[in-house]
């Protein structure tokens, strides 16, 4: 399977938290995305931002369960992630699907806004 554009900026996440490890007492909770791929899931990637330092993992959430899953095409979630696609506007298309709390989702936008230049 070719590689997901979305990895990149997981990858780019992972390290944007190491230079604020303060966001996991901002945030404190664990959120699971589930990246898409031809309908079906390609990958998951786990933000734990309820344990400090803060972590961004492949895979799904071992132990404690995401307190919000976020299912979204790995093409849409690179637009959302370079601000050409709000995430409200993905939900309400339908194009970003959200499982558990959803308010937690709105704690994410300080990971978003200041973007990397990927």
């Amino acid at each position: 399977m070719s590689q997901l554009k979305s990895e990149a900026y997981f990858e780019e996440m992972a390290g944007r938290l190491k230079d604020n490890a303060a966001l996991a007492d901002q945030v404190k909770a664990i959120f699971e995305w589930q990246i898409q791929k031809d309908g079906k899931t390609a990958a998951v990637w786990t933000l734990d931002l309820k344990n400090k330092p803060g972590s961004v993992k492949k895979g799904e959430s071992q132990g404690e369960k995401p307190g919000c899953t976020m299912i979204v095409d790995d093409e849409d979630f690179v637009l959302i992630a370079t601000g050409k696609l709000k995430p409200q506007e993905a939900f309400m298309k339908g194009k970003l699907k959200l499982k558990g709390n959803i308010m937690l989702s709105q704690k994410l936008a300080g990971l978003f806004k200041q973007h990397s230049k990927l």
